[in-house]
């Protein structure tokens, strides 16, 4: 079992970073066919292979999943697609890497 872990730091309104939020994992659960749901600040990821979250707050935004056996060989991939589209999606000015 593999595990991909992203956050990144921001400086953005409450409701833009749910918007962008919204915005990457509805990108990726389409390619990589993932079911959402939020829960207040947190949005639930599950796929056979998969379960995860995604917390944005009015500090952060973090991704954390754990990757079943049949997905560990495109973790990297995976991982790779949601840094680039949060990087595109958040503005340079507003966030920082951790």
């Amino acid at each position: 079992m593999g595990s991909i872990e992203i956050i990144r730091d921001h400086s953005l309104p409450h409701q833009q970073i749910i918007r962008i939020a919204d915005e990457l994992m509805l990108d990726i659960a389409e390619e990589y066919d993932l079911k959402l749901e939020w829960q207040g600040n947190k949005l639930h990821i599950q796929h056979a292979h998969t379960r995860g979250y995604l917390h944005a707050d009015a500090e952060s935004i973090r991704i954390k999943l754990k990757l079943g056996v049949l997905l560990f060989p495109v973790s990297f991939v995976l991982k790779q697609s949601i840094e680039e589209t949060l990087d595109e999606l958040l503005p340079k000015a507003a966030c920082s890497y951790r």
